[in-house]
């Protein structure tokens, strides 16, 4: 070993050693404002993957540098970030993220979320189109506390999901009510409405529903759809494709694959166990086996050796197929695209929103005859009559 070699290797000894004396574990505990402990919230070392989450005192412990930083993050909290300096104790108050502000639909009236004491959650119309699934009930997977989403079939036209809010809280039917612009229970329903013209949708949970009577027993989700705004009139068109496949296909055997299997079948329920690698080699070369044990008929295979080979060959396809069924009947993508025109504006007194829509699914099956394809239009129309009097008309469709 050369002095270069060596002195390079006790520099790198060096550095790692330097490494690890920098580092420490930091400790510490995080809260809310009320000086309640968060559970699982996430520490993570920001650039690294070191991380943990708090345990259900709101304690951590992480492992990191001087000069690292730590990033503290909960759902529903405004992240916060500290650098690392001597102290091993890092204690955090993560505030609200929530915009307390903001107005939401609370049954025939708004509400600032400030004042709701109500179990109620909320969802921008903005965030519904960030996962354009055909049918919206699969848009809101997850993105609203309390609310389950379960997709039970992913045929076009079929694939809406059933929901629930907080389990099951009746018999029979359990799902919630679903009022589109203060409307309960329209024609259409839910799943078919056209995400680009949604303003806003809102959970109502428990007692936040008792507004509709029996009708809301599983609560409710309110719909807001989009009024126009006075201005100068405005266009905008969207346009989405998407490409779906299923999530597995199972691998098959192939015709030798199953013809060998059914060979060996017979082996193993009628053959001495001492026997089976001699039976088996014989039924693959000659088709025919004669045990040694006595009172064991002679065995023939299911397949013989020459249409184990044809099988694999090709030489006869109609004779003796190797038919991949799968690949045959199922497209590899399947394509999905939605199109959307709108257009607003008005004046002081008179305010319109009118758009029009096309969705074209196809299905994962090859000249398939489920393929889903719809139009829906929406006008609103808002009109102030007078000082006291407003007006308000929506038409909608949907085929």
């Amino acid at each position: 070993m050369t002095r270069f070699t060596t002195f390079c290797l006790a520099l790198f000894g060096i550095f790692l050693s330097m490494d690890a004396m920098g580092q420490m574990n930091i400790k510490g505990v995080v809260s809310d404002e009320s000086s309640q402990p968060l559970i699982g919230a996430t520490v993570l070392v920001k650039n690294t993957t070191r991380g943990t989450v708090t345990d259900v005192d709101g304690s951590y412990e992480v492992a990191a540098n001087s000069g690292d930083v730590i990033v503290f993050s909960f759902t529903g909290f405004t992240s916060q970030e500290v650098t690392v300096g001597a102290s091993t104790v890092i204690n955090i108050t993560l505030r609200e993220g929530a915009d307390l502000s903001e107005v939401v639909v609370v049954a025939y009236g708004q509400q600032k979320k400030v004042t709701v004491t109500g179990a109620v959650a909320s969802l921008k119309g903005k965030d519904v189109v960030r996962s354009p699934a055909v049918d919206m009930t699969n848009s809101l997977a997850g993105r609203l506390s309390g609310l389950t989403v379960i997709q039970t079939s992913g045929e076009p036209g079929a694939d809406g999901a059933r929901i629930s809010i907080r389990g099951t809280n009746t018999l029979g039917n359990s799902s919630p009510l679903i009022v589109i612009d203060g409307i309960p229970d329209r024609d259409g329903g839910f799943g078919r409405l056209n995400p680009q013209d949604v303003e806003s949708i809102t959970v109502l949970k428990d007692a936040s529903a008792a507004i509709y009577g029996t009708r809301g027993g599983n609560g409710a989700i309110l719909v807001t759809t989009k009024r126009g705004k006075s201005g100068k009139p405005t266009i905008g068109y969207s346009f989405n494709q998407g490409w779906a496949q299923p999530t597995r296909v199972p691998e098959m055997s192939n015709a030798v694959e199953y013809a060998n299997i059914m060979n060996e079948l017979p082996i193993y329920k009628s053959i001495p166990q001492d026997e089976w690698g001699a039976a088996s080699q014989a039924i693959k070369t000659t088709g025919v086996y004669d045990s040694q044990t006595d009172g064991i008929a002679t065995l023939s295979a299911n397949y013989s050796p020459e249409a184990v080979a044809k099988h694999g060959d090709g030489s006869d396809p109609w004779g003796y197929p190797d038919t991949d069924w799968f690949g045959d009947a199922f497209e590899t993508w399947a394509p999905q695209s939605r199109h959307n025109l709108e257009m607003s504006g008005g004046s002081d007194n008179l305010t319109y929103f009118a758009s029009l829509g096309y969705v074209n699914q196809d299905a994962y099956y090859k000249n398939t005859a489920t393929k889903y394809k719809q139009y829906n239009f929406r006008t609103n129309l808002d009109a102030k009559v007078s000082e006291h009097i407003k007006a308000n008309l929506g038409v909608t469709g949907c085929f």
